[in-house]
């Protein structure tokens, strides 16, 4: 029977490997790889020498099943566009699933036969000489729930944590082995318990039940390293984001003093035109029209938040979109000038984004920021079309492509926010998006309101 439960072990493999790979990037092909894959894994198994004494010794089946799980990894390899310790992972985690539901099955039947037996007792001599009866047909059924209800309850609750077209990133490396060496100590103690274990029927419960529990921990703390990974890696993308932020926050900021003086130098010269009668009027109100366009109209008393908000409106005027603030600046004070644009230049950036979807006439964008008593709000109110959809955290889906640095900018804000012990919330009703946030003024700080700026 050791031929035919290594078949079948190749093949619960390979299903508890596609369940945690499927996400992964494929290569060309894949249907065809994945199929030639699993055809010389299953052929491996088959001619997987038996039939000699060492066969009935648990190192021989633990190096036998070892070996058939070996092969999976390189040939998946072939089939995800995926790192060797990303496929690795994959692997070591199904692997646990596989012993997981291999567990479940033998105390299930254990449970009900109260049958001693490396498996159920379907692999013992008795089973095997009385053929197809009533019994197989129990274990077939049974052993199909078990393995369903185990990968399903895995998938639920790990493998969809691997995110879709996402490199799967681990950093410690040694952490990921010394887990996986665990599952090896588990593997290898539980076959030497099931051939020397001499254990009565309670025994042997407790043996599948504590098996089962370190799979379960073992993929707890496996995907808890992938989860770190994960977070660490978002952490280093916004802050890279924000690095960025700022030398554009500088650049931004020198351009348009420049654009500033360039302006002002040439409405003087269109003054003396004026002055001077050499030039039709109309000509010279039109030259002032559009040179007015590039100033820095926007004035709120924050060098950083009128920087932003410049930028923005000259973007907006160019697209065909109303951007209307009521900005008190002032009251923006204790915030440091890289937050104040990364902050506003998010918000305002996800509102281009959603209205430039929607027609000329319905392209507006609403900004205030004023300060009431102790705490400033800051709203940015626009039109969208289409479902805006949110994740488990309350953030909104991105709808732009390259998801690895496309939707961090609410995130971005909700940091920010958080720098300053504020908060910051999104709601989607009515047509409207809006994004609200308060921050608490700092002890300190001077008292009073200064005087709303507004900009059109």
């Amino acid at each position: 029977m050791l031929f035919f439960y290594k078949i079948l072990f190749a093949a619960e493999i390979l299903v508890a490997e596609f369940l945690f790979t499927f996400r992964l990037k494929k290569r060309r092909q894949f249907p065809l790889r994945f199929a030639a894959v699993s055809a010389v894994t299953i052929a491996v198994a088959a001619a997987f020498p038996v039939g000699f004494s060492a066969a009935d010794t648990f190192w021989y089946n633990s190096l036998t099943f070892l070996t058939i799980f070996a092969i999976t990894l390189p040939g998946l390899r072939l089939c995800y566009d995926e790192s060797m310790i990303g496929l690795f992972f994959c692997c070591m985690a199904a692997y646990t699933t596989q012993h997981f539901a291999y567990e479940l099955v033998n105390l299930l039947f254990s449970l009900v036969l109260q049958a001693r037996s490396p498996l159920l007792g379907m692999y013992t001599e008795e089973t095997v000489t009385i053929g197809f009866n009533r019994m197989t047909l129990l274990f077939v059924i049974g052993y199909l729930m078990c393995y369903v209800a185990a990968y399903t309850a895995m998938y639920f609750f790990f493998a969809r944590r691997i995110r879709a077209a996402r490199t799967i990133v681990v950093r410690s490396k040694s952490m990921m082995f010394l887990i996986a060496a665990g599952l090896l100590a588990d593997i290898i103690l539980n076959s030497v318990l099931a051939y020397h274990g001499n254990m009565d029927f309670v025994g042997e419960a407790i043996s599948y039940v504590t098996n089962m529990l370190c799979c379960a921990l073992l993929l707890y703390a496996q995907f808890g390293l992938l989860q770190t990974t994960e977070a660490e890696a978002e952490l280093a993308l916004v802050d890279r984001l924000r690095r960025q932020e700022r030398e554009q926050y500088e650049f931004s900021r020198e351009n348009i003093d420049l654009i500033n003086m360039k302006c002002h130098d040439m409405r003087h010269q269109l003054r003396e035109i004026g002055r001077s009668r050499s030039m039709p009027e109309d000509v010279v109100r039109e030259m002032e029209s559009a040179i007015s366009l590039y100033d820095a109209v926007v004035k709120t008393g924050n060098v950083a938040l009128d920087t932003v908000l410049t930028e923005k409106s000259l973007q907006c005027a160019k697209a065909g979109i109303r951007l209307t603030c009521v900005a008190d600046g002032g009251a923006l004070s204790f915030m440091g000038e890289s937050d104040i644009y990364s902050l506003f230049g998010n918000a305002l950036e996800n509102a281009t984004d959603a209205v430039m979807r929607l027609g000329e006439s319905d392209r507006v964008i609403s900004l205030k920021v004023y300060r009431t008593g102790e705490l400033v709000t800051i709203t940015v109110r626009n039109p969208y079309a289409g479902k805006v959809t949110f994740d488990e955290r309350g953030l909104p889906k991105t709808t732009k492509g390259g998801a690895d640095t496309h939707g961090y900018g609410v995130r971005s804000i909700m940091q920010t926010a958080e720098k300053y012990g504020g908060r910051a919330a999104v709601t989607a009703d009515g047509g409207v998006f809006a994004l609200n946030v308060l921050l608490p003024v700092p002890i300190g700080e001077a008292d009073g309101v200064n005087g709303d700026k507004r900009a059109e």
